[in-house]
């Protein structure tokens, strides 16, 4: 039981390093077919909320 934990706890603590970069750079552009996908961003407009 103690060796499932220590394994769960170096694993949790290594995927948060990961998800924070600190284990190296993360890829620029996480979905870049998204990005390509897109017809015209540049003619969105944020409005307010009534």
């Amino acid at each position: 039981m103690r060796l499932a934990f220590l394994v769960l706890l170096i694993a949790n603590i290594l995927l948060l390093f990961w998800g924070q970069g600190y284990l190296g750079q993360q890829q620029a552009g996480r979905e870049p077919a998204r990005l390509e996908q897109q017809l015209a961003p540049e003619k969105l407009h944020v409005v307010k909320a009534k």
